[in-house]
């Protein structure tokens, strides 16, 4: 195996992201703001930092929505789209990127989520223990429902631990979103639509090639409306990757006695007499008219909020404008546009669909 760090990567971010609709009606996952930028550019900057050159990116959902943050990407790294027809999973996708990927070891990364990891220690594992595949694994959180995954004491993984049994079971460690691995892995692949974890790793787990490098470093996810909210209130609170925000923090008004959070992108406007609670973040562009009221709310680009209206717990994505005097609670809110399909019929609403700010299910690895 090469003493060299691996200088090529590959981002999952095809998928139809069917847990976080209607945010991704008309969105592919990775395009979804956070604090002003795309998720998928946290991700490109950070492993252009790391060392990495080449990147793949697999698209199929909505692709067009990320091409802007491609072409900015372009300028750090070479960046090879790899188109999918039908969707293929991780493992076929995967797969279909063979070419792209060459010889070697690459990194593979979720591209719905955020986290830190160092490259030169992975690889130090990976190296060390001749593992065909390292992943990246992060203490688990009480009560929420992601695998378990048991690893032994030479940082072995032993299995995964899912549903009921990761809840009653002692792992205390999930996968974090991001793979090291060897190419020769992707032999083992029959290109067929499906995923790693039932394709590639469980025999590479009976080999005793998959490993673990644990890390307990900053890490999103928004596998769900509510848990994109929640992370985005989140990322401001504890300033999360605030290197990276396209937005800034701006004079806030003080309400009830608490200091209100405020950010806002390029060319947005607050008329006199906004009120802000908690914490809300302004995409660029946007219009509040005198006498809103927004609390814990989470708006895109271009949008307008007139006079009058007030807002609690929502999410507002690009180019909404709202009616005069609308009271909106828990709510994700988009601008209405000619694909209706997945879109209930009771979420649609003139030229908006409002739909619940739920929490959907989890992701299972």
């Amino acid at each position: 195996m090469s003493s060299k760090l691996p200088h090529r990567a590959m981002i999952l971010a095809a998928g139809f992201g069917k847990r976080l609709r209607p945010l991704t009606t008309y969105y592919a996952k990775p395009a979804l703001p956070l604090l002003g930028r795309p998720m998928i550019e946290y991700t490109l900057r950070g492993i252009a930092r790391q060392g990495i050159r080449e990147v793949v990116v697999n698209l199929h959902h909505r692709p067009e929505t990320l091409e802007p943050a491609l072409e900015r990407a372009s300028e750090t790294l070479l960046v090879h789209r790899s188109l999918e027809t039908e969707i293929l999973g991780t493992a076929g996708g995967l797969k279909k990127a063979a070419k792209l990927l060459g010889q070697g070891v690459f990194l593979l990364l979720n591209g719905d989520t955020l986290c830190d990891f160092d490259l030169p220690n992975m690889f130090e594992v990976h190296a060390r223990s001749k593992a065909k595949a390292t992943l990246l694994l992060r203490p688990r959180p009480a009560g929420v429902g992601y695998s378990g995954i048991r690893v032994g004491k030479r940082g072995e993984i032993l299995g995964i631990e899912r549903g009921r049994e990761a809840g009653e079971k002692s792992s205390e460690l999930m996968f974090a979103g991001v793979w090291l691995l060897d190419s020769s892995v992707l032999e083992l692949l029959s290109g067929e639509p499906g995923g790693l974890e039932e394709e590639l790793l469980p025999r590479l787990i009976e080999e005793k090639r998959a490993f673990a490098s644990v890390s307990d470093g900053r890490w999103i996810t928004i596998d769900t409306p509510r848990r994109y909210w929640e992370a985005s209130l989140t990322m401001v609170r504890d300033r999360i990757f605030e290197e990276e925000w396209a937005v800034r923090r701006r004079p806030h008004a003080v309400v009830d006695g608490a200091s209100a959070r405020v950010l806002a992108g390029a060319d947005s406007r607050v008329e006199e007499g906004v009120r802000f609670l908690g914490t809300v973040i302004l995409g660029a562009r946007c219009h509040v008219a005198h006498g809103a009221k927004l609390e814990n709310v989470v708006c895109w680009d271009d949008i307008s909020i007139p006079s009058g209206a007030s807002l609690g717990n929502c999410v507002v994505t690009d180019w909404v404008v709202l009616p005069s005097d609308c009271e909106l609670k828990d709510k994700v809110i988009l601008k209405l546009g000619p694909d209706r399909s997945g879109l209930r019929r009771r979420e649609i609403q003139d030229s908006l669909v409002v739909a619940e700010l739920k929490s959907g299910r989890t992701s299972s690895l």
